[in-house]
């Protein structure tokens, strides 16, 4: 196994239109964890169910060490599911609430990447940006990439078939990713991938400048693009 390091930025912005972030986002570069999370559930109950749910991921990563990390960051997941679902049933005003979620954590040389929701993960390798994570909606589900079928569900776009926090049990799912030097995986809320051409993406992805630049560009394209959602980016560099 050889040695590499990770470098990581993250970002969030309320976008244009919304008037409050149910977005949270984590970069936890000693445990190699970074995740973004999409709240939904109405004012003050989609930020507490995406925020709920990162806490108890990285507090049971924290708790945790050794074994097999990427299936410990599923585990983590399905706990976070069980404890916003028991937030709603105590708090009636959180009733309901839940949140998308995606996550990559270092395992050796492996990228765990675990998700649920329609929050993503790329990569970026040799000019190459490539999908690492298929939504789970119902538009990707059941129309795939045909574009009669995702034309005829045009209307359903944004329903989710699979969010921490709606259902008593959450089944994340879960890929292994080789790292190589120089690559860069996107973590990415739907307020960027729903707006910003993955060209767009690639060609920010691709210059020289730091990592914190190209998070700022990548929600400053989102926003220039109407901005109708809450924009969250984590950028994750594998370094030599």
């Amino acid at each position: 196994m050889r040695w590499m390091k990770l470098a990581a930025a993250g970002l969030s912005d309320v976008g244009q239109e919304r008037d409050h972030n149910e977005d949270s986002y984590a970069v936890e570069e000693a445990l190699g964890l970074f995740i973004v999370a999409d709240g939904m559930g109405g004012h003050l109950a989609g930020e507490v169910a995406s925020a709920m749910a990162i806490a108890c991921v990285v507090e049971h990563l924290t708790q945790h060490s050794g074994g097999d990390r990427v299936a410990l960051l599923a585990e983590a997941t399905r706990l976070a599911n069980t404890r916003v679902i028991e937030e709603g049933q105590r708090n009636r005003k959180r009733r309901g609430m839940g949140s998308t979620f995606v996550a990559l954590v270092r395992d050796g040389d492996d990228a765990g990447i675990v998700h649920v929701g329609d929050s993503r993960c790329y990569r970026y390798r040799h000019t190459v940006l490539e999908r690492l994570t298929r939504d789970h909606s119902l538009i990707e589900e059941y129309a795939g990439d045909d574009p009669i079928a995702r034309a005829a569900l045009g209307n359903y776009s944004n329903m989710i078939t699979r969010a921490i926090g709606t259902g008593a049990e959450v089944e994340p799912e879960v890929r292994r990713d080789r790292m190589q030097p120089g690559d860069i995986y996107l973590l990415c809320s739907d307020g960027l991938c729903g707006v910003v051409k993955d060209s767009e993406v690639a060609a920010v992805l691709g210059r020289g400048n730091d990592l914190p630049d190209r998070a700022r560009d990548l929600v400053r394209i989102a926003n220039e693009h109407g901005g109708p959602d809450n924009i969250s980016v984590v950028l994750v560099r594998v370094d030599p």
